[in-house]
């Protein structure tokens, strides 16, 4: 399996990294999951994501080359997060919904390949001629 890449940003791509990363966390960990579980009452919103936004932004605007080690951090953390959450959800899609899905069409007796074996000279199935009405104006 080959690894993925961390691209090399200019100043402007780490500028974005830092303001665009500091309002995502400001907003997700300061508006939205206060609101969410019912904390949205003044005063009781946290403080700190608008500290990581405060520092992360400014630290974006003011010298954004430097955020070059804390952008490969974070494209790292996010790489390792996916070799980790990736199966778990395709595993989870698979037994919660494919298979299910497949029971329930094989408990019906529901084969939409039609699988059954006779004694033919062959199994092609003629395709329906497109009516010409259809490919004058296709769109």
């Amino acid at each position: 399996m080959s690894e993925h890449a961390i691209p090399e940003l200019d100043a402007k791509g780490l500028r974005e990294f830092g303001l665009v990363t500091g309002a995502i966390v400001a907003g997700l960990f300061g508006l939205f999951f206060p609101w969410l579980f019912d904390r949205a009452f003044p005063g009781e919103f946290p403080l700190w994501p608008w500290i990581f936004f405060a520092v992360l932004g400014g630290w974006g605007l003011v010298a954004p080359t430097s955020l070059g080690p804390v952008y490969r951090g974070w494209m790292r953390f996010g790489l390792l997060l996916s070799k980790i959450t990736t199966p778990i959800i395709m595993g989870l899609v698979f037994y919660l919904v494919i298979t299910p899905f497949g029971l329930v069409r094989r408990l019906f007796a529901k084969d939409a390949m039609a699988r059954k074996f006779e004694d033919l000279v062959s199994y092609r199935v003629p395709s329906k001629k497109a009516p010409v009405k259809n490919l004058e104006k296709p769109f």
